[in-house]
């Protein structure tokens, strides 16, 4: 019985500790979930306020990009300014990897003059590393049926391998032209992304330019027509290329080592369709050391009938009086095959314009006059005193 007594208080003492032990563990455990919880909502809270900062900065950078931006409907003609280093490159695209390149050259030059695309079937959108684009799958293709959209797949496949080397007096860079394109069969519209890089390089005007007709240059069905054009267009000096620069320049540096075929499955095959559908066409011949063929001498041709008339206007608005009457025809004439600046035509509008009314087959006149005034100390003049002449023979 004592014993008994005697284990019972102790029995009690350490139960009574062991309660003490488990209430303290237990205050400490509400303490230590307390501090927890106040420190998990003190995390979500900062948290919240860094996601809404970048989601407002994202914003206000969105407004800024597109404040100077206004909305346009795409315009069936247009001028495109292409950077001299995609016109002196030495590539080899198919026809329609071509005009993808064209429609990017259009939306770089219409974010340049401060014009977002933003109608339901064209965007640019500015990313973190570029642009998206969004365009309609015909325009890449001419008048054709592309049911199963294999032919723009394998255009967009192929151009997204191909790359762009770059390289200036800080930086070399070799960029992909386009990632991640991406066709909705549905609705027709392809989406891809162009990194910064090459978005710079498109209009990199430091290295020069040159400017062409867009629907013209996108209707040709020869890529090798489609070259020749970029190279023409607006040249007004003879050029020339080795034999082996100009393959590079086509893409065909292990095709045909025979002249001869080259002539007749490129130049003269770009030719023909340039002379008939092109306001730029050219004539060649043959540069040779002793017998053998090394290089060709292109010179540049112009055919005012066939130039684009909305832009031919518009030219004409921006440089000259909209008093002065002088055709489309005469006016192109004097610019690219005689090389008249517009000021100069508006100097000498009333000789002009009087030898365009008095003078029967203007043009027919002004065109023997082609030859004889490349000799001539001062071209112009000789022109202009000629249309007085012939107009004073008319009277």
């Amino acid at each position: 019985m004592d014993n008994v007594c005697y284990v019972y208080p102790r029995a009690r003492a350490l139960c009574e500790k062991m309660g003490s032990n488990y209430h303290k563990f237990n205050t400490n455990y509400h303490k230590f979930n307390t501090k927890s919880d106040s420190n998990y909502h003190k995390f979500n809270t900062i948290m919240r306020k860094l996601f809404m900062f970048v989601i407002i900065n994202y914003y206000l950078c969105n407004v800024i990009l597109n404040q100077q931006v206004m909305a346009r409907t795409i315009k069936g003609s247009q001028a495109a300014i292409q950077s001299y280093i995609f016109t002196t490159a030495k590539y080899d695209f198919s026809a329609y990897e071509k005009r993808i390149m064209y429609r990017l050259i259009e939306f770089a030059q219409d974010e340049l003059k401060g014009i977002m695309i933003r109608d339901n079937m064209h965007k640019i959108e500015p990313t973190l590393f570029g642009r998206e684009i969004t365009m309609p799958v015909a325009d890449i293709l001419k008048d054709e049926d592309d049911k199963n959209h294999d032919k723009a797949k394998k255009a967009f496949r192929t151009l997204s391998q191909k790359h762009i080397e770059y390289e200036d007096d800080e930086i070399w860079q070799f960029t992909p032209i386009i990632t991640n394109p991406k066709i909705k069969k549905r609705e027709g519209l392809s989406k891809f992304y162009v990194f910064d890089e090459i978005w710079r390089c498109l209009l990199d005007f430091t290295k020069g330019y040159r400017k062409y007709e867009l629907v013209t240059a996108m209707g040709f069905k020869s890529v090798y027509s489609m070259r020749m054009y970029e190279l023409m267009s607006g040249q007004k000096r003879p050029l020339d290329f080795t034999f082996e620069d100009l393959k590079l320049r086509f893409g065909v540096k292990d095709k045909y080592k025979l002249v001869g075929h080259f002539k007749t499955r490129v130049l003269d095959i770009a030719k023909k369709e340039l002379d008939e559908s092109s306001p730029y066409s050219f004539n060649y011949i043959e540069i040779k050391e002793r017998r053998k063929v090394v290089g060709f001498k292109f010179f540049p041709t112009f055919h005012p009938d066939k130039q684009d008339p909305e832009l031919l206007q518009v030219e004409m608005r921006s440089k000259l009086s909209a008093s002065i009457q002088i055709s489309q025809e005469a006016y192109s004439y004097l610019r690219y095959s005689f090389e008249f600046k517009a000021e100069e035509i508006s100097k000498n509008k009333k000789t002009i314009i009087e030898g365009e009314k008095k003078i029967p087959d203007f043009i027919g006149f002004l065109s023997s006059l082609v030859g004889p005034s490349r000799t001539a100390k001062n071209r112009i003049g000789y022109v202009i005193n000629a249309i007085k002449k012939k107009t004073a023979e008319v009277k």
